[in-house]
């Protein structure tokens, strides 16, 4: 639907609401590579081999989400230098929390840039996925997302949209799993 506004003349374009209902979003891990090295003193022997990227979230269908501890961002991450978000998330309701990577989108890192005060290590962090949209150059479509960010001492959420405006919510969405009701 497009409108002219009076004052400039200008066609702007009405997008509709996004409405979606939340679910966990699947974490896929990475292939492990066996990787074996021999001398080490016995104490090292059982140690766990770190290298990479911890799993991360495979975002397909709206309302998909990941919540948890914020950790901290790589950048220049991968052949497109992209950002990484960590956070320590929980994959199922009965299991301890885990590192995992989400990798950043234009919307996304839009977000985190545009969030005030700045995200920091120790806020509590959801990240909604909302669908795509076509851009206008048809090249792939966007990856829309709403970043939820709790602050230690915030008794209500701050809600990042993906226009990058922020607003206060009352309370955080929680994460239901499906199979539990």
């Amino acid at each position: 639907m497009a409108r002219r506004s009076k004052a400039e003349g200008a066609e702007t374009t009405a997008v509709a609401p996004i409405s979606v209902s939340l679910r966990p979003v699947a974490i896929e891990q990475p292939e492990a590579e066996s990787i074996e090295v021999e001398g080490l003193p016995a104490e090292w022997q059982a140690a766990d081999v770190l290298g990479g990227l911890p799993p991360s979230p495979v975002f397909e269908t709206p309302g998909e989400a990941i919540f948890g501890l914020f950790v901290g961002v790589r950048d220049n991450v991968g052949p497109n230098n992209s950002r990484v978000y960590e956070i320590m998330a929980h994959k199922g309701p009965d299991q301890k929390p885990e590192l995992t990577a989400v990798w950043g989108s234009t919307a996304l890192d839009r977000m985190f840039d545009s969030a005030l005060p700045k995200v920091q290590a120790g806020d509590r962090i959801g990240i909604v996925y909302l669908g795509e949209r076509p851009t206008k150059r048809n090249q792939n479509p966007v990856k829309l997302f709403k970043l939820l960010v709790k602050r230690p001492n915030d008794a209500a959420a701050t809600t990042m949209g993906s226009n990058g405006v922020g607003t206060k919510a009352t309370k955080a969405p929680e994460v239901v799993n499906p199979g539990s009701k």
